[in-house]
């Protein structure tokens, strides 16, 4: 009898230690998950929220948005908030909102009353003549990229050089991207485009734009990859292709592997 309390107790022990060590090995995940992700959803911020789905490209008006108290923890860090948001009134969306959501910063396309103040520092606004064939037939718009081509007719030699590639297109007309609408800037036709490029690029366009025409290749979008082009001439193009083997009557004829 003494035997089968003895190793009662022995069992006993044994639970009694296997659910302390699962207690304490919860207790430990716990704080180690809780010090790594320290979230308080009780501490709120005042942020400004959309009232309505707003799609890209919306200019954000005063009733498109409210303010809210939202928990710290889902918050963006550009969040717009009641003492900013006026600044991004008028503005254009470059993405489109979902009621409720936060505002961040990076969703707004800012835009400026001077056209000067959307070139980088170290470029400068280069503004060059086009035609239909040049303008992609009137289709390209601000915020395009192009490589830009120099055609020169000497003599019968014709000759196609690649000058720049991958430039922002950031202006057609009088219609720029980033500038504030006068209400007349979504005109159809223009003469000129203005590039953004380097000061000596500018050089050398000028000086491309005396010697020769200049051509545009409209990039997809998003393609910012290389195209690594060599110049091209006429007599590249006429020796493209297989040369012609002639015999002594004429032309000779290729059957199978045998000539």
């Amino acid at each position: 009898m003494a035997r089968i309390n003895k190793n009662l107790l022995f069992v006993v022990i044994a639970v009694v230690l296997g659910v302390a060590a699962s207690y304490l090995a919860v207790q430990y995940v716990e704080k180690q998950v809780a010090a790594r992700t320290p979230v308080d959803h009780t501490k709120t911020v005042t942020v400004v929220v959309p009232t309505h789905p707003l799609a890209k490209g919306d200019i954000l008006k005063p009733d498109d948005v409210a303010s809210r108290d939202v928990p710290e923890a889902f918050i963006p860090a550009d969040a717009v908030t009641p003492d900013n948001y006026e600044n991004y009134l008028g503005q254009q969306l470059r993405a489109p909102l979902a009621e409720g959501a936060p505002l961040s910063g990076s969703a707004v396309d800012l835009v400026t009353d001077h056209f000067s103040n959307v070139i980088n520092p170290s470029d400068v606004a280069y503004t060059i003549q086009v035609d239909e064939t040049n303008s992609t037939s009137g289709l390209m718009v601000p915020g395009d990229h192009v490589d830009i081509m120099l055609l020169l007719s000497e003599d019968n030699n014709v000759r196609l050089i690649p000058l720049l590639g991958d430039v922002p297109v950031l202006a057609t007309g009088k219609h720029a991207r980033g500038v504030q609408s006068s209400g007349d800037s979504g005109e159809d036709n223009y003469s000129n485009v203005t590039l953004e490029i380097k000061p000596r690029d500018a050089q050398r366009m000028a000086i491309a734009g005396k010697a020769g025409e200049l051509r545009l290749m409209l990039r997809k979008a998003g393609q910012n990859d290389p195209f690594n082009l060599q110049m091209f001439s006429k007599a590249d193009l006429l020796n493209m292709g297989k040369p012609v083997k002639k015999g002594p009557t004429g032309v000779e004829f290729i059957i199978g592997n045998k000539s």
